[in-house]
């Protein structure tokens, strides 16, 4: 049976950016536990994929301009 979350340095770090990036703020090794990574995949893993999912999630910020008033 294939780990759904990566068996590659590159895969794991991702689907934990991705897991980091779902739970949102306040993410904590507890929910990195829960989601099914090891304490030693967060440790090794874990500083990467939080730059990852913070560089992912200010990318994916949107500024909101005010529609221009009908006339």
């Amino acid at each position: 049976m294939q780990n759904q979350l990566g068996t590659t340095p590159e895969e794991i770090t991702h689907s934990m950016a991705d897991a980091m990036r779902l739970t949102g703020d306040g993410c904590t090794e507890r929910d990195l536990l829960l989601r099914g990574f090891t304490r030693r995949e967060i440790i090794k893993y874990g500083d990467a994929a939080r730059e990852m999912a913070l560089a992912s999630a200010s990318s994916s910020i949107r500024a909101r301009v005010p529609a221009r008033r009908a006339a």
